[in-house]
């Protein structure tokens, strides 16, 4: 089949190079304009820009600054695709853009719909508990992440996978699930699910604000902030008046000191209390500095027993 991809960021990275490799034919990709990015502030492409100028550089490329852009849809009916397949791109499409393919748009997406429909449908897996995600490719509708399902996958969550480990590994997942959903539409054999609108969810654009940790909370569900904030906004708090981001943290285990949530619960180590339990910092960051581990952080900041997070 004659494909146009569109895909932005990381995670369809895999699908990409998958579908160059297949006998399907990636006639064009379309993909977000170049940002400003760094401390430079210096204008870089994204993730899929980047690889394809690498990889395939004779590939046309499409950046369009708004989707409904008349040349653009112009320029899109003018390649004659099959399909539209559409990976971690970052917005959503028109009804003049879904109606251009000669069968129709197909999105893979990191959660298991119409559960986490939404910008962000790992992170609220880990934060909310889940102990199973996957992967869904729909048909494309008008609205966000509601299509028919034709391929779903299941997959566990580890117990000490973040973000960015767990959209890694699903990104590879998806590659194959997708080609397997592209093998079977092209010899017509695809078949439809509805999505059962009795059990959606949603998954928003998270913010910076909610990265902010609440020690009041019990330590598994700051364990799972922890991990379900990574890469951005990142789980943080306040140290005398510094912030410090925390990239990894456990439950601290038996033995540790009971106290007020927020407060450091021993002498020589980073153990802080919560509203049930302690948690272990392993793996923070100081503003402006280096990730460090906490022995690192301990030799050289003298932390007491009793010193209060915010």
């Amino acid at each position: 089949m004659k494909i146009v991809f569109f895909g932005t960021g990381k995670f369809g990275l895999p699908a990409l190079k998958k579908l160059l490799k297949s006998s399907h034919e990636v006639a064009a990709v379309v993909t977000a304009p170049d940002r400003k990015k760094g401390r430079g502030w210096n204008i870089q492409p994204m993730p899929v820009k980047a690889f394809l100028e690498q990889a395939a550089p004779g590939m046309d490329i499409f950046q369009p600054a708004k989707a409904l852009e008349a040349a653009f849809i112009g320029s899109l009916k003018g390649i004659g695709a099959d399909i539209f397949v559409v990976v971690d791109y970052g917005r959503l499409l028109g009804k003049e853009i879904l109606e251009v393919p000669r069968k129709y748009c197909v999105n893979l997406h990191p959660s298991l719909l119409p559960r986490y429909r939404g910008a962000s449908p790992v992170n609220w897996a880990i934060l909310n508990g889940e102990e199973e995600t996957g992967n869904t490719v729909i048909r494309m509708t008008e609205r966000m992440d509601a299509g028919s399902i034709i391929m779903q996958e299941t997959t566990k969550i580890g117990g000490d996978e973040n973000v960015v480990d767990l959209l890694e590994r699903l990104s590879r997942r998806g590659a194959d699930l997708l080609s397997k959903a592209l093998d079977a539409i092209e010899a017509g054999q695809e078949r439809f699910r509805e999505q059962d609108e009795n059990a959606v969810s949603y998954a928003p654009k998270l913010e910076k604000k909610q990265g902010r940790i609440d020690w009041a909370a019990s330590a598994p569900e700051i364990i799972r902030k922890v991990r379900g904030m990574q890469p951005w906004p990142g789980a943080f708090t306040y140290l005398d008046g510094r912030m410090i981001k925390i990239l990894k943290a456990g439950p601290a285990g038996a033995g540790a000191d009971a106290g007020t949530p927020g407060t450091v619960g021993g002498e020589g180590k980073f153990i802080v209390n919560t509203g049930s339990g302690a948690v272990r910092i392993n793996i923070l960051q100081l503003e402006g500095k280096k990730a460090m581990t906490s022995d690192e952080f301990l030799r050289g900041y003298r932390l007491r027993k009793g010193a209060m997070l915010k």
